[in-house]
């Protein structure tokens, strides 16, 4: 047996690990506590109505929309992104293609956790800005798309589908025209069990009604939550905020004032946002709508008149036990509402006993009948049934412990446990209401400790300890298999909750689980209350650190490798054909508690030699260790593997690094990836004289890369200009999109403009608002909104100056450096040239007009400015050869006839 300890928190809140738990941590403090959830959850026992809202990227959600149905009217709301937006441009770190992907699930889920809803995906990747949805389609197989949604719908079950994007040109997007296709398709092909067969998609379901944006039913978003203190326009805005990747952390302050509108019904405001509908099954006129749910029955009444009559007598029990509960709510005194919570939930979960989920019932079918011709088990009321329940038994048992003023935290002696150890962790659970509660069981994910029966009295609190063993490791499931632009199809426990083996779990298609669900432990708790007991899940366990600046931090528990070893860095640029001497740093960390000894294998390319691997290493228990390897020798052109691998007849193979990305408004994000390193080997010319100054932008990696092929080069920080004499330097490159994200450097544009003038070469990348620094630029250049583009990476480059200096100096730039480039050619390019600029090339994407502003270069005083609107970023971090002799060629641009022409 494990003996909980006992105690009053009163008298003992001394100590150091109980005090830490009952501060909470920051990331708590975005969601609603204490009497704003429980209010939310009471009032949510009136609807079970579901909507699914569905876009393309993580930002295209409307949040406002999202929070008033969600916070305001307790309408089970969920996103469905079509997209993790792994395509974009970041801009609060260097992170691109999957890692940002990565980054931007959590913002989501950020956003989620404050706005109230739900967050689902399909497995198509972010592959870029696309001009309409036939290119699209030509990265994601429609039906593989259409797959996905249909499998989603059919597992969440909304009444309504209200998609962002009307599915035509007008989106100006061609991922937003394919999710205003999806939506309009998968409203009807959810209920096409022969395209979408059951056994694989889930039971068919036929939402009601489908919306999209546009006059018709209005939504008071500006409407104020008494209980919250805001409107949900201002709770919206709070979670729109979340998406810093894109730039939106201001979002509060841009939070536009509420445009009266004479409708009234706002409380403080009374903004609205309008919906169309387009589709219908329930009702044809929708001009008299005034609800989005008019025509729709969301009450608890409906499940007791359709459900099977074995269970009618305990819904009708629940119905009532629910208005109770709703009637007889004072969040001055919560505690009093316990007793009745107890029962609801209680009811409920007696109900669900005698109801088994519809997935469960699909799966004893389809394991019947060896997947043949498997039909329906459950018509359309019992799965509005079996969704409704799954809801209000969420509600009630968070309702339960909100009402019991019981808090839980379940903290780990750290972060990560290797494979096959076990992690210390205490659960403390603190009465802090007025009545006791009895515990009668306690269950750890990972733990096999058995709990005393106890009985919590108000102001004490119970201390269990624990060994947590077998958990997954915490890397984003996701990843690993893709193809193309499409994720490799895999599947998942319907609870959410990650196993190292799952055999004996009901599985499903991973897109079917919500993002939010998805955890690696869990806390349960069985309590007795008023002569019931009811199951409540207190969620996961976490590590908790504490931070001078942050404060208090969580982060969840998982598993890792024993062992991980890996490079700083994917890529290395190398010099072909030329003498390189070069450091590489290798991080070797044990995250177990065992002494561990392998020997160390390499992989080095020919014509390279290298030194300092010893030949077998031991670690300590969590010992990290840093050996710097010295790789010599000489490269052939092309891309070269290198790596470290460690090997041992009772340990296995380590061939994987580990490494977090943390920000402060996502939860961290473990990254995984091979020990080993491509050596990009390119015919390059770097002049000896060069000494530049890189200022750097967002997204951007390019100057770690010009340092690889020899290029001296200092990183000067945006914030930092001022500390610099930028005459020292032979040229200053100004990165992507530092203006836009570095509002300050504003200020410093006439200065890089005075070093032109004065004779050095000033080359800038693109971005979005040079419109406002005319001071930037030598001669006029225009941007229309918005801006043109090259999205088609390997469209034909025409070289209109073929002796540009630009192109030829220090390196001839061949037709084979366009090949290999990836995502897209060229971004915000100035529609408007003067003629006084160069401009060597033109660019366009089918069957649009060539633009010249590629690539754009014209004397400045003494100086020579150069700007570029090509997506070097992604391609120097991609290893074209191409890229790299073109942007060397800009940085040694030197002042001459006609600007770049050679004579």
């Amino acid at each position: 047996m494990r003996l909980p300890v006992l105690g009053s928190a009163a008298g003992r809140i001394a100590s150091a690990g109980l005090f830490a738990s009952l501060v909470g941590s920051s990331a708590a403090a975005a969601q609603d506590r204490g009497s704003a959830q429980l209010d939310r959850l009471v009032r949510g026992m009136a609807t079970t109505a579901r909507v699914l809202m569905i876009g393309a990227h993580p930002d295209d959600e409307e949040t406002q929309t999202i929070a008033w149905l969600a916070r305001g009217r307790s309408v089970e709301t969920a996103y469905l992104s079509l997209t993790r937006g792994d395509g974009g441009q970041n801009l609060i770190g260097n992170e691109l293609g999957e890692a940002l992907g990565a980054i931007r699930t959590e913002e989501l889920l950020a956003a989620r956790r404050i706005d109230g809803g739900r967050q689902y995906f399909t497995r198509a990747y972010d592959f870029g800005f696309s001009k309409n949805a036939d290119e699209t389609a030509k990265h994601w197989p429609r039906d593989s798309i259409l797959a996905d949604a249909v499998t989603v719908v059919r597992a969440f079950r909304p009444h309504i589908i209200y998609s962002i994007w009307s599915g035509t040109r007008a989106d100006g997007h061609g991922h937003h025209e394919t999710s205003g296709l999806v939506a309009r398709e998968v409203f009807a092909a959810a209920v096409d069990t022969l395209r979408f067969p059951v056994p694989r998609y889930g039971e068919p379901w036929a939402p009601l009604k489908l919306y999209m944006r546009g006059p018709g039913v209005a939504l008071p978003v500006q409407e104020y939550d008494q209980v919250a203190g805001r409107t949900y326009a201002e709770i919206a805005a709070e979670s729109r905020a979340q998406h810093r990747s894109q730039g939106f952390g201001d979002a509060q302050l841009n939070l536009e004032l509420p445009v009266a509108s004479g409708r009234g019904g706002g409380g403080r405001g009374t903004g609205f946002a309008s919906l169309r509908r387009v589709m219908s099954r329930v009702s044809a006129d929708s001009a008299a709508e005034s609800s989005l749910f008019a025509d729709i029955d969301t009450t608890f009444n409906r499940l007791v008149i359709a459900a099977p009559a074995r269970v009618q007598d305990n819904l009708e029990g629940v119905a009532i036990k629910a208005d109770s509960v709703r009637e007889l709510l004072n969040l001055r005194e919560p505690w009093r509402l316990a007793p009745l919570l107890a029962r609801l939930a209680s009811a409920v979960q007696q109900v669900r006993s005698f109801v088994p989920p519809c997935a469960l019932r699909v799966r004893a079918a389809f394991s019947a009948s060896r997947g043949v011709g498997a039909a329906p088990r459950c018509g359309r009321e019992e799965l509005d049934l079996d969704a409704s329940l799954e809801t209000l038994e969420r509600r009630a048992t968070q309702a339960l412990l909100a009402a019991t003023q019981l808090r839980v935290d379940a903290v780990a002696a750290r972060e990560l446990v290797a494979f096959g150890d076990s992690v210390p962790v205490t659960v403390t659970i603190v009465n802090r209401g007025r009545q006791a509660i009895g515990i009668a069981d306690l269950r750890v994910t990972g733990s096999r400790a058995l709990f005393d029966h106890t009985v919590l009295r108000p102001d004490s609190f119970v201390v269990t300890r624990h060994a947590v063993i077998g958990l997954p490791d915490a890397r984003s499931w996701w990843m690993g298999g893709r193809e193309g632009a499409l994720f490799a199809p895999k599947v998942s426990p319907l609870d959410g909750i990650a196993r190292v083996s799952a055999t004996s779990m009901m599985m499903v298609p991973s897109v079917a689980v919500s993002e939010e669900r998805r955890r690696i432990t869990d806390v349960r708790l069985t309590l007795e209350i008023a002569g019931q007991s009811v199951v409540v899940s207190a969620g996961p366990v976490v590590f908790r650190t504490a931070d001078p600046l942050l404060g208090v931090q969580e982060r969840p528990l998982g598993g890792v490798p024993a062992v991980t070893l890996g490079f700083d860095r994917g890529l290395e640029w190398f010099p072909a054909g030329k003498p390189a001497d070069r450091f590489l740093r290798l991080t070797i960390k044990s995250h177990t508690d065992q002494p561990r000894s392998f020997a160390l294998r390499s992989v080095v390319p020919p014509g390279m030699s290298l030194d300092s691997l010893p030949a077998n290493v031991t670690l300590r228990p969590r010992e990290q260790r840093e050996i710097l390897l010295r790789v010599r020798g000489t490269l052939a052109e092309g891309r070269h593997e290198f790596g470290v691998v460690g090997t041992g007849q009772l340990t296995g193979t380590y061939a994987e690094g580990f490494s977090t990305i943390s920000f402060p408004h996502i939860q961290p994000i473990h990254r995984y990836r091979s020990s080993g390193v491509y050596f990009a080997a390119v015919d390059i010319n770097v002049p000896t004289r060069m000494n530049v100054a890189y200022i750097q932008g967002v997204g951007d990696d390019n100057a770690v890369f010009l340092r690889q092929l020899g290029v001296p080069i200092t990183i000067v920080q945006p914030a930092d200009v001022a500390q610099w004499d930028l005459s020292r330097f032979t040229s200053v490159v100004i990165g992507t999109r530092a203006f836009e994200t570095n509002s300050g450097l504003d200020a410093y544009a006439s200065r890089f403009a005075e070093y032109a003038q004065n004779g050095g070469t000033l080359v800038l990348q693109y971005g979005q608002t040079f419109s406002r620094l005319p001071q930037l630029f030598p001669f006029p250049l225009q941007w229309s909104q918005p801006a043109p583009r090259v999205t088609v990476e390997d469209s034909p480059v025409t070289v209109a100056v073929p002796r540009s200096r630009l192109l030829t100096t220090p390196n001839v730039v061949r037709e084979s450096d366009w090949q290999g480039w990836t995502q897209e050619r060229s971004l915000y390019m100035p529609s408007t040239i003067d003629q006084r600029y160069d401009a060597p090339i033109a660019i366009n994407d089918p069957g649009e007009a060539p633009n010249t502003g590629g690539i754009l270069s014209a004397p400045f005083g003494k100086g020579t400015f150069v700007f570029t609107s090509l997506a070097l970023f992604r391609q120097l971090p991609a290893a074209v050869p191409g890229s790299a002799r073109l942007l060397i060629n800009m940085i040694a641009a030197q002042p001459g006839p006609l600007g770049r022409v050679v004579p």
